[in-house]
């Protein structure tokens, strides 16, 4: 019999990590720090991770937009209620913890989240893939949510930027990696 993380719903597709050809960060690349802050439901809030090097370049925007904040713990979260967040950038690779877990995001509000690879992504990664070339590795990245411990399912709607960046929205808490499918 199967384990729950190998079950898929009807329509629903997830792979396991070792099919995913997850995007590292080169050998060179400054971490990117861990951000704690408050998101407020009354306003925009946006958050920058860069990369400690001499051009801060940009690893991860994340945008809360007004009224992004729906529950917290079961709870539902008003106009006027904030929320402390955490964005813990993945180690070695592009990706993101998003946390507190209890947190639920408004479906009409998501929040954005906008992976920038230019500086320090190692797209060498495709050589000897089914890619074929590291451009065309590129242009098939998106963002994947980890929906059970070693199983991702691809995040609607993300894809890549064309600016060596990839985007989507995030439906909620928990870990999201940038790659493409082996």
């Amino acid at each position: 019999m199967a384990a729950c993380g190998d079950l898929d719903f009807i329509g629903d597709t997830t792979l396991p990590t070792a099919d995913l050809l997850i995007l590292p960060l080169t050998s060179s690349a400054p971490v990117a720090p861990t951000a704690t802050f408050f998101v407020f439901n009354d306003r925009v809030t946006t958050r920058r991770l860069l990369h400690a090097d001499a051009f801060n370049s940009l690893y991860l925007e994340v945008r809360f937009p007004v009224g992004s904040l729906a529950t917290l713990n079961g709870n539902p979260l008003g106009p006027s209620d904030s929320v402390r967040v955490t964005l813990d950038p993945e180690p070695g690779g592009f990706g993101v913890t998003v946390s507190p877990n209890g947190l639920a995001f408004a479906a009409a509000a998501r929040p954005t989240a906008t992976f920038v690879f230019a500086a320090y992504g190692d797209i060498s990664i495709a050589n000897g893939s089914s890619y074929g070339s590291p451009v065309a590795y590129a242009q098939a990245l998106a963002l994947w949510y980890e929906v059970t411990p070693g199983r991702w399912r691809r995040v609607s709607g993300s894809a890549y930027t064309g600016n060596d960046a990839v985007a989507g929205t995030l439906a909620d808490p928990g870990t999201y990696l940038v790659a493409a499918p082996r």
